[in-house]
């Protein structure tokens, strides 16, 4: 385990990594040819143009491939749009070549952010992050640089969200560690977030969601793919472990997206990783006591999760909404999802003469069967891998880890063009049944309430700030590495 640097040793790593990679960066063309999860004000105009038909973006799989978004606004119409489709279409193309550039960003605070939502991408209290990056097609790469201080997993020094890739006709083949997040929620998403560090690996996804003239694709609208193979840490109960995942999402109406995701843990030290383990697992050939499964499960192939989930969108009189679900399987039963867990929320965006943003309110809950049985001590946890469904001791699906509920009241606005904020008012019921089985966050029953704020300002075309402030209105059991109050200051640079 690497040692634990101390707040000085951070803000020298800080000057010694920034400045000759600062002067790097103005060397290259920097591109991202994916957006990755984190940015909620690009989240939500992508949203009203979709939920408008302008475009056909699917946009409850993460990351997005930002080459498509930027054919499909380039093909819009503007001569008829409202002034609030005007400023989504405005705000996504600067927002791309934004994106575009190398960048500098820092964040500091009090303490790690915890009950993390699709707007947390910043995991431990003070991280330097210097992203620089190249793309000449068909070829795209970024390598992002991170300096942590006092990290929960040792790794201070990090190359999380650094890819290579190349596109081949329809499709994206690349190599890196990139964060997902699947689902249509706002705060959670009960099978692949952002809450765990991402794992490298291997990915493979469709670089376009319009649809085609196959058979029964045609029937489906607009649609996409991605697949990845990735390698979990050597300290865990199985070490090196692969974590696999696979999701297909397609849109038979303007209204409606579907999204249908699987994860699995397979192989490690002493596992098989033979093919036909592989085909078993792919099949759901990995109940003990299943055809040449044994009952000790000594080749039992892996841990699965799956499930759907659905975003509709609709009007109430004169205002959009749209009400979205997921529901995934710790378990299979004839070959369909059981033993569930999920969420469920309905959002509406707000537009006003001095705000554009959204409102949404999501309830979630990791207890297996929460709509049944309720049965306590499995989501997240494995007989064989230990470790449970987390990488680095982070749940790699909803932050709350297992059997807890969270009920989320929130929202993002834009005020004026150079300044927005976002909010969210939160209550926990964490490990509700009170036994420790692994819950990260809750070695007891707690239940505790959290308001937090965000608020960013642009100072420069190329420079922003922004203040992130957290506060838990309970105490909070010690050891839990839940924090009553946080503040955290971020700075980012853009060359």
């Amino acid at each position: 385990m690497s040692k634990i640097p101390s707040k000085s040793h951070f803000l020298s790593t800080l000057l010694a990594c920034s400045l000759p990679l600062a002067m790097a960066s103005t060397c290259l063309t920097a591109s991202q040819s994916i957006l990755t999860p984190g940015d909620e004000a690009a989240r939500h105009h992508l949203q009203v143009l979709a939920d408008q038909d302008l475009i056909k973006e699917l946009n409850t799989t993460w990351p997005l491939v930002s080459k498509d978004l930027s054919t499909q606004l380039s093909q819009i119409d503007t001569t008829g749009l409202t002034p609030t489709q005007s400023r989504s279409v405005n705000f996504l193309l600067n927002q791309l070549a934004t994106d575009a550039n190398s960048h500098l960003q820092t964040q500091y605070g009090t303490s790690r952010q915890e009950l993390r939502g699709f707007s947390n991408d910043f995991r431990e209290n003070g991280e330097l992050r210097i992203a620089l990056g190249s793309q000449k097609v068909p070829l795209a790469a970024q390598i992002e640089f991170s300096a942590v201080d006092n990290p929960t997993d040792g790794k201070s020094l990090r190359l999380d969200r650094s890819y290579l890739s190349v596109d081949w006709s329809d499709w994206q083949v690349g190599i890196g560690q990139i964060d997902r997040w699947w689902g249509p929620g706002w705060q959670s998403s009960a099978i692949l977030s952002n809450n765990a560090r991402p794992s490298p690996g291997i990915f493979l996804s469709r670089n376009t969601s319009r649809k085609t003239d196959l058979p029964i694709l045609r029937h489906l609208g607009p649609w996409s793919f991605t697949a990845f193979a990735n390698q979990l840490e050597g300290d865990r109960h199985i070490p090196h472990a692969k974590l696999l995942g696979t999701r297909f999402t397609f849109k038979p109406s303007p209204s409606l997206e579907i999204g249908l995701s699987r994860a699995a843990q397979w192989g490690g030290e002493g596992r098989p990783e033979s093919l036909g383990s592989l085909v078993d697992l792919l099949l759901g050939h990995d109940n003990v006591g299943d055809d040449d499964i044994a009952l000790d499960g000594s080749n039992e192939p892996g841990n699965q999760l799956g499930g759907f989930d659905w975003r509709w969108s609709g009007h109430l009189g004169d205002q959009p909404f749209a009400f979205y679900g997921q529901l995934i399987g710790e378990d299979e039963s004839g070959g369909l999802p059981s033993r569930k867990i999920g969420l469920f929320g309905i959002e509406t965006p707000v537009v006003t003469d001095w705000t554009h943003g959204h409102l949404y309110l999501e309830a979630s809950d990791t207890t297996m069967d929460f709509i049944d049985d309720q049965m306590y001590n499995s989501t997240y946890n494995h007989h064989i891998y230990r470790s449970g469904y987390r990488y680095h001791g982070q749940p790699i699906g909803a932050s709350t880890d297992n059997d807890s509920r969270l009920l989320t009241v929130g929202g993002f606005h834009e005020l004026g063009t150079q300044q927005s904020m976002t909010w969210k008012a939160l209550y926990a019921s964490l490990n509700r049944d009170g036994v420790q089985a692994n819950n990260t966050i809750a070695p007891t029953h707690i239940q505790t309430a959290m308001l937090s704020a965000e608020f960013n300002r642009k100072l420069t075309e190329n420079t922003s700030v922004g203040v992130h402030a957290s506060h838990m209105l309970n105490d909070i059991a010690p050891g839990t590495g839940l924090s009553k109050s946080s503040i955290q200051l971020v700075m980012t640079v853009f060359n």
